[in-house]
């Protein structure tokens, strides 16, 4: 990533047109970027919620480990995301952060976030749509968890997580394991095999190497019920045009 290059300036830029204040603000939560390697321990369940993070480069996820070690993955990070927000209100973060691929992540004090409200409301409603748009994605994961089949559960992650990237193109690279899909779905790597093998034969994706390709997009979209409404932000929320 050059000098001049900001994955959060970028995700937000896709809001809203920013405003050159608003720019520098965003950059001063990407300062001090660490290097994490694939499978490092970023945030442990318990610590103390001093500082968030802002995924500057590379994928993440959120997990949290139950009694039996069985694990759920709550939430998947890309670049430009902030993450541990959700744990504003407690002093103990409430999952592990963990780098889903090598990573550049960059620590800032929580009152930081704090100082950027204070000097721009705009941003403060901006976090608040970023912020319901997770939320959003959470609510539907939890339909997915609890009345989906496999099937129709995994073609819907899939379109969830291609909106997601913001992809146009019908192949995409997605990072992550049989393992990791099957803990964010509830599901068994074995059963993620199997229900990836029913896509595959029906001709409407492949997934391998951490490539996805959709054959059949209309064919994903009736079957898992997608609708992308919730991925889509109000832009045109009070404070959003410029100067305000």
């Amino acid at each position: 990533m050059n000098s001049n290059s900001s994955c959060i300036i970028e995700q937000f830029g896709r809001l809203v047109d920013l405003t050159d204040k608003e720019k520098n603000l965003l950059r001063t939560l990407e300062k001090d970027p660490k290097h994490y390697a694939s499978g490092d321990l970023i945030c442990e369940t318990g610590s103390s919620t001093t500082c968030f993070f802002t995924l500057q480069s590379g994928w993440a996820y959120s997990t949290r480990v139950l009694a039996d070690g069985q694990r759920q993955v709550l939430d998947i990070f890309l670049p430009g995301q902030l993450m541990g927000v959700r744990d504003i209100g407690f002093n103990r973060s409430l999952s592990d952060f963990i780098a889903l691929t090598d990573v550049e992540a960059c620590p800032f004090p929580q009152r930081r976030i704090t100082e950027v409200f204070a000097e721009s409301p705009r941003l403060t409603d901006l976090l608040f749509l970023v912020l319901g748009l997770e939320h959003a994605m959470l609510t539907e994961r939890v339909i997915n968890l609890g009345r989906r089949p496999a099937a129709q559960r995994l073609a819907h992650f899939i379109l969830e997580m291609k909106v997601h990237l913001n992809q146009f193109d019908d192949e995409f690279e997605l990072p992550l394991t049989q393992t990791i899909i099957g803990d964010a779905l509830g599901l068994s790597s074995v059963h993620v095999s199997r229900t990836l093998k029913e896509l595959r034969q029906n001709q409407w994706m492949h997934f391998s190497d951490g490539v996805v390709t959709i054959n059949d997009l209309d064919a994903m979209v009736d079957f898992s019920g997608f609708n992308r409404t919730y991925l889509d932000s109000l832009v045109d929320w009070p404070r959003c045009p410029a100067g305000s």
